[in-house]
């Protein structure tokens, strides 16, 4: 958790304040391993397991206040978790959980704005986002039967991951300066080629990620105002 904070102190410090928006989010993920041994076999009967997300940085226009295009850098934490039983006649149990701290960097348009008949601030906008986010382990485990290790420094873990992310979701405007953030977002992750060795194995990541959160705007950037006050 210090290092997303860290990350998102540096984020928000490093891009101009003006027309900018700051995001926090947290919320459910749902994760799949996707392992294959060095003959190309998948791991059969692993059960995808739910586990916690949450990210956070800032959002910005491309065009100054009337932009439905954006751009967004932030910070994100996940924890990766499979279970399952091997299938033959030894039914071994094993379990991972891996937790990984990132960055990320994406584009992001608004596609529909509903407008409220009472106010003329308050609304709900629609988006899709597209985004790219390098990732790191910062802990993990593997349990095999009654016996549990550490995964930092292990082959297939000691690489970073680099993931695509798929978004779509809603904003509704509670005020000229704060939103509420509902989204949903697919995520695949593969092994970049840093740190590997001869090992042929293969592991991959895919999550479906369901998050709510806050949209704040600061400065001059009325982000509910310039939407729907037109």
């Amino acid at each position: 958790m210090r290092t997303l904070l860290f990350l998102l102190l540096a984020s928000l410090f490093g891009v101009p304040a003006q027309g900018q928006q700051i995001h926090v989010q947290a919320g459910m993920l749902r994760s799949e391993f996707l392992y294959k041994d060095s003959k190309g076999q998948r791991l059969e009967g692993l059960v995808p397991l739910k586990n916690f997300a949450m990210s956070a940085g800032i959002r910005r226009p491309f065009k100054r206040f009337d932009s439905k295009w954006f751009y967004l850098l932030g910070a994100t934490y996940e924890v990766y978790a499979t279970r399952g039983t091997s299938q033959d006649a030894y039914q071994n149990y094993y379990e991972w959980k891996a937790t990984y701290a990132g960055i990320s960097a994406g584009i992001e348009r608004d596609l529909l704005t509903i407008r409220s008949r009472r106010k003329n601030n308050k609304g709900t906008t629609l988006f899709a986002r597209a985004a790219v986010n390098p990732a790191f382990l910062i802990k993990g485990s593997q349990t095999l039967n009654n016996e549990v290790f550490d995964l930092r420094g292990t082959e297939q873990f000691n690489a970073p991951y680099l993931f695509g992310r798929a978004t779509v979701g809603a904003n509704y405007c509670v005020s000229n300066r704060v939103a509420v953030i509902a989204e949903y977002t697919f995520a695949q992750g593969l092994r970049m080629p840093i740190n590997v060795g001869d090992d042929e194995e293969k592991l991959g990541y895919r999550a479906h990620v369901f998050t709510t959160g806050i949209l704040i705007a600061l400065n001059n950037c009325r982000y509910c105002l310039t939407q729907f006050a037109k």
